[in-house]
């Protein structure tokens, strides 16, 4: 029985310190995301349909602080996702759609994950999609993995990020959501705290 005790307790101190040391994890990539003030670099997005059916998409990412993100895509040629502050826009397929993003609850809560994505706030990320996590090591990375709590109409079923351990510059994220499209963005030819000329912004 004693011998019982004392496994069980081991057991529960090794979680302890795991979920301790997530916790480090998540503070490092929050402190690091603080010293990038702007984040520049090549994207290659796969977007797999409900269908299994595959789009490869390319272009550049930008990325400032304060409050502003686009992909400018080369692949298809136009299509564009801007976010600037208050407003969002989305363009494909020649279609152009401008969201005031206080008024647009589920757009408001897209911006608000791919801006928390690139600061590394991830458990902004967390909180918002009712999702429990785990943070692992893997070579000079350091990578999240979510899973939402529980089944919802809209929204993202799992989300993993991976981020460079070096300057919490977030290189890898895959989403899948509940309606089975995913979506992963790989990022290259990375250039952190450059000048980024605003009209890559603009609406």
């Amino acid at each position: 029985m004693k011998k019982a005790i004392l496994t069980i307790a081991a057991v529960a101190m090794a979680m302890f310190a795991f979920a301790d040391n997530s916790e480090t994890i998540l503070d490092k990539i929050e402190n690091c995301g603080k010293k990038n003030t702007t984040i520049t670099g090549s994207l290659a997005q796969v977007r797999t349909t409900a269908a299994k059916a595959k789009i490869n998409m390319s272009g550049t990412l930008y990325f400032t602080a304060s409050n502003m993100f686009s992909i400018l895509y080369s692949d298809p040629a136009g299509n564009k996702t801007v976010i600037n502050n208050q407003s969002m826009l989305l363009v494909a397929k020649g279609k152009n759609q401008k969201f005031n993003l206080p008024k647009s609850p589920s757009m408001q809560k897209l911006a608000s994950f791919l801006l928390d994505a690139m600061g590394g706030k991830v458990r902004n990320i967390a909180n918002s999609n009712n999702a429990s996590y785990t943070v692992s090591e893997e070579g000079n990375t350091y990578v999240v993995e979510m899973t939402a709590r529980k089944k919802a109409a809209k929204g993202y079923s799992y989300i993993k990020l991976v981020y460079r351990q070096s300057d919490g510059v977030m290189t890898f994220m895959e989403t899948r959501e509940f309606s089975g499209v995913s979506n992963t963005y790989t990022l290259t030819d990375i250039r952190r705290n450059s000048s980024i000329d605003k009209s890559v912004y603009g609406l």
